[in-house]
């Protein structure tokens, strides 16, 4: 699925204002120039401006979501783990918003990634990933996304017959989709959007940011080995698939039932449902 550039405003709007001057009391709102709307982002608003000759991101969550944990979420971006993440200037975590300073680089949905370096990059994120503290079911999340709503008979049956079961469990992102990764001109990759940071298999990250590239099956066989030297079975394989785009789907409905109607949440709920199909038939 594809996102629409970055788009520059006439003016920042009040209510990034607002949040700015909360975050850091003794900046100047007039101050704030070259602000865009980075339309990247489905669960935030995001913007990135310049101030006094730096650049900077302001994340402006617009809703409570379920597992969010903010003070965990902080913790973990204070940090000494060896991941690259964006700087941390503020944060806020009764709001959630955040202040942190720009990264220059393209997304890694903006270029054609090697398998090799693919599974570099998730290999070092998962040896340096600490024990998250807390576990993230996505099957669990996904009940709770669709508790008290009729769906389609595929999504009915996996809701009520199909429990994942990870067979190894260690700290995960658990969103890697390929939006929240920048490749800066030197240096590791950056790794954005910990708000779903937990303990999960593994697996579950690498299916997520291969399916989040539009990569074919083949591929991610390929990827595994480079990944990891466990050995993956096609049962696990394909359970973890199911699990994923399950979440896929349920968050997708669950955004679209609280008024988030962007074309592309229309989209990831309806690729969902047919790579669900597709998997259980």
């Amino acid at each position: 699925m594809s996102r629409t550039p970055p788009n520059e405003l006439a003016e920042p709007p009040a209510a990034m204002l607002d949040a700015l001057t909360q975050l850091m009391p003794g900046w100047q709102r007039a101050d704030v120039r070259s602000a865009r709307y980075l339309s990247g982002g489905y669960s935030n608003e995001n913007y990135a401006f310049d101030y006094q000759g730096e650049r900077y991101v302001l994340r402006l969550p617009n809703r409570r979501r379920p597992y969010v944990d903010r003070v965990r979420e902080l913790a973990f971006l204070e940090s000494q783990s060896p991941l690259r993440r964006p700087e941390l200037v503020a944060f806020d975590t009764a709001s959630g918003q955040m202040l942190t300073r720009f990264v220059s680089g393209p997304l890694l949905s903006e270029v054609e990634p090697e398998i090799r370096a693919l599974a570099d990059y998730l290999s070092r994120l998962h040896r340096a990933l600490p024990p998250g503290g807390r576990r993230y079911d996505p099957t669990a999340l996904s009940r709770e996304f669709l508790s008290n709503s009729t769906q389609p008979a595929i999504i009915e049956s996996l809701l009520t017959g199909f429990f994942w079961k990870p067979l190894h469990v260690t700290g995960c992102h658990n969103d890697l989709n390929p939006w929240n990764v920048i490749l800066p001109e030197s240096g590791p990759w950056v790794t954005l959007d910990w708000e779903w940071y937990g303990d999960n298999d593994p697996l579950f990250d690498v299916v997520t940011l291969h399916q989040g590239l539009g990569l074919n099956d083949d591929s991610l066989r390929e990827l595994l080995p480079g990944w990891s030297r466990r050995t993956v079975g096609a049962e696990e394989l394909r359970d973890c698939q199911i699990a994923f785009w399950l979440r896929e789907y349920a968050w997708a409905y669950a955004e679209q039932a609280h008024g988030n109607n962007r074309p592309e949440i229309s989209e990831q709920r309806t690729t969902a449902l047919s790579r669900l199909d597709a998997l259980t038939s």
